[in-house]
């Protein structure tokens, strides 16, 4: 760390997918100009991209490399599996670094299970190279690109008071929370996602009966939105076209959160219930929109609210089936 003890001297980022490449970017242009961002990703071509676009930016060979170069490492990676991976492989991950003079922080962005985040820990803690937080993060591909993400942060207040500094370069800092110990932060965004899958599914049922019946689109999502049916994705992503020039509909549902990442949130924070005894009455329907999802071409692969096709397109049949 620098003198001022807020500054690292070298950052390293590991995952420039849909939501790493935003936040990446942020990071090597507001770190200190005297430091470096080490960046890795598994796609090399992307990562040549990255580098090539981004000032201050400098490719790293594997997880090691990044570690062995960095003093604050951020991941932001898909799936609970890969960030084991990129933490404990014996021959490339963060953890076969040496041990150098200063302790490390890691950041672990990517939105996984609780119990994989606490096994990370564990990891980081046995190994000696430093301290870990689980910092997940909501906002969605557009404020990872305006450095406006909200933070829940989980494990020792201490750290997370030293950790803000380097978190505000991405986020708000009136959305940085710490929501607990180790684990807390996950669970808070697990709870958040389900919350806002639950409500969306909602936005599409009304907003499909709505059409239907023959209102217009733009009046019914304009009483809702001052009405007692307002949520966030009624004001900033509904799901019919023309409503909302900013929505992932605009854009025909090509860009974002995928219906798989989305898929894949739903079925932890529903795992999460099951574990502690909390009854979800939601769940199993909300899980059941979304397998029908990951099996039809019309939302597989693209922005998870694509979803809304299964309501709007051929009379709902892909519900009812």
């Amino acid at each position: 760390m620098s003198q001022n003890g807020t500054s690292p001297l070298a950052v390293g980022f590991l995952g420039i997918g849909n939501m790493g490449w935003g936040m990446a970017t942020n990071v090597a242009s507001k770190i200190p100009k005297a430091s470096k961002l080490i960046v890795y990703d598994v796609d090399n071509i992307r990562l040549g991209e990255f580098v090539d676009q981004v000032e201050n930016t400098q490719a790293a060979e594997s997880p090691k490399d990044v570690a062995e170069k960095s003093d604050v490492i951020i991941t932001s990676l898909p799936t609970g599996e890969v960030v084991k991976n990129v933490f404990s492989n014996p021959s490339t991950g963060l953890l076969s670094a040496s041990n150098g003079n200063r302790p490390k922080l890691f950041l672990e962005c990517s939105t996984i299970s609780a119990s994989t985040s606490l096994l990370v820990a564990k990891l980081v803690q046995d190994s000696g190279l430093g301290d870990f937080l689980d910092t997940p993060v909501s906002g969605g591909p557009a404020a990872a690109r305006s450095g406006t993400l909200t933070f829940m942060v989980g494990g020792d207040k201490k750290l997370v008071d030293k950790a803000i500094p380097f978190l505000q370069w991405m986020g708000l800092i009136e959305n940085i929370f710490h929501c607990g110990p180790l684990g807390a932060g996950l669970v808070t965004k697990q709870l958040n996602n389900y919350a806002a899958n639950v409500s969306f599914v909602g936005l599409c049922e009304v907003m499909n009966a709505g059409v239907r019946y023959g209102l217009d689109p733009k009046v019914l999502a304009g009483v809702i939105n001052v009405s007692s049916g307002m949520s966030w994705n009624s004001l900033h992503q509904n799901p019919v076209k023309g409503v909302d020039p900013k929505s992932s509909a605009a854009r025909d549902f090509k860009e974002g959160f995928k219906t798989e990442l989305a898929k894949g949130v739903i079925d932890l924070a529903v795992e999460l219930a099951d574990e502690i005894g909390a009854p979800l009455v939601m769940g199993q329907p909300l899980q059941s929109v979304y397998e029908r999802a990951l099996k039809n071409d019309k939302c597989r692969g693209q922005e998870c609210r694509s979803i809304y096709r299964l309501f709007s397109e051929d009379e709902g049949k892909d519900l009812l089936e």
